[in-house]
């Protein structure tokens, strides 16, 4: 048997990332996956048995990075990706010992670190909300400090984390004091930071979606193509995600102005190589980066794959792994609108009781699929933020009419009970 010539990306992969499944299936007409994952953590050793049949892999439990460098080393990677803010410092680490393309360390830290990001972001002449770390176990002489060097409401939320984990707005320096003495979802308070909250833009750009959107982009040697601008369906309180429709319905010169913001952001980070996911809001000042992602943005390639049958970012997400000069001149386009609407509990809740409707909801026109995420008795916490919806529905529409009267149809037939 003779050894494959085909090229071999390493996912570092681990808990939060895409499905493997999903990652197999666009890798298959393009090249091999070595998976490098840890066994020690949470799942670990159930997912290498799947892994295991969708390629190679390297169990990295309790290596160093040098090691797992050099356990690398002979399986002869070209490239490495990561689709998960917890696997970024390790894909970083093992792309800069084996030489190959990825976000050097410090562009991954400023990726993963909120504070550091808006500092960057600030360097780099974009304006940027006025922000605070909190410091740990804060005296009343802290908080005082912390309220001065703000204006109220401010977005109180993880220094590291995404997926809108523990954040919530915040009215006053009261309220701060309370929420900090509260405990986290995740156990240990985690470092936190505060920023002034950005209002929206009046009137709002969309007259059915949020006042937000997201930029999909690739850098690739350098170039930045910006794919899509993803649309929000209305927060769940207080900033969880209940949906993205592709593309956005905002004006085209709203959008020019954005991808502008996302162009200047990009370049203020110092980003060279990657697939991104930047957060942007529309204020009565402009649009205002919210967040840049290094890796891709939930079910941002799944609904993409709506609105354009055959665009698989994943696919691409490798080939820019790769090293290869992935370049679009604009936005892609197709004739649907492309859409996942999800559905968030509702902050007082603990456990779902029932879920009804969702044979009918699969039914639907233009409806690809429903997954139930929570089973009836599982126990729910908003705290963890967006991940924790009930289910997700997936499909595309002729237009963003028709996504609008599916949250209707969803409003009207679907019923979750809860505890």
């Amino acid at each position: 048997m003779t050894a494959s010539t085909r090229p071999v990306v390493a996912i570092v992969h681990g808990e939060g990332s895409v499905s493997p499944m999903k990652l197999s299936a666009s890798a298959a007409g393009l090249c091999d996956v070595v998976w490098v994952i840890d066994s020690s953590e949470p799942d670990g050793t159930s997912a290498i048995r799947l892994l295991r049949k969708l390629g190679t892999v390297v169990d990295v439990a309790g290596m160093s990075e040098d090691e797992v460098a050099e356990a690398l080393r002979p399986l002869h990677p070209d490239g490495v990706a990561a689709y998960a803010d917890k696997q970024l410092a390790a894909a970083s680490g093992l792309a800069s010992r084996l030489g190959l393309p990825f976000h050097d360390g410090v562009v991954t830290e400023r990726l993963l670190d909120k504070s550091t990001q808006r500092r960057a972001l600030r360097d780099g002449g974009l304006p940027v909300p006025r922000s605070a770390v909190v410091p740990p176990s804060p005296t009343p002489r802290d908080l005082d400090a912390l309220a001065a060097s703000v204006d109220f409401p401010v977005v109180l939320k993880p220094r590291h984390g995404a997926a809108s984990r523990d954040t919530v707005l915040v009215g006053d320096a009261g309220q701060l004091a309370a929420v900090l003495c509260r405990p986290s979802s995740t156990g240990p308070a985690p470092s936190m930071v505060i920023e002034e909250y950005m209002v929206g833009a009046s009137p709002p750009p969309s007259s059915h979606f949020a006042d937000y959107v997201s930029v999909e982009s690739v850098v690739a040697g350098g170039t930045i193509s910006h794919v899509a601008v993803t649309g929000r369906l209305p927060q769940a309180e207080p900033f969880r995600e209940t949906g993205l429709v592709i593309p956005s319905d905002f004006d085209p010169s709203t959008v020019k102005e954005i991808l502008g913001v996302a162009t200047e952001a990009i370049m203020a980070l110092g980003i060279r190589t990657g697939c991104l996911h930047t957060e942007i809001k529309m204020t009565d000042v402009g649009p205002r980066v919210i967040e840049v992602n290094g890796r891709l943005g939930g079910f941002v390639p799944e609904v993409l794959a709506q609105a354009v049958p055959g665009f698989d970012l994943f696919e691409i997400s490798q080939r820019v792994a790769l090293g290869e000069e992935v370049t679009y001149p604009d936005l892609v386009t197709g004739e649907r609108v492309g859409y996942v609407i999800v559905e968030q509990p509702p902050q007082w809740a603990h456990h779902v009781s029932a879920v009804e409707g969702l044979v009918g909801l699969s039914a639907y026109p233009g409806v690809s699929s429903v997954v139930l995420s929570r089973q009836p008795g599982d126990e729910v916490d908003w705290r963890r933020g967006s991940h924790e919806y009930v289910y997700s529905v997936i499909g595309s529409a002729p237009d963003h009419a028709g996504v609008v009267a599916l949250q209707r149809f969803i409003d009207a037939e679907v019923e979750v009970t809860y505890s």
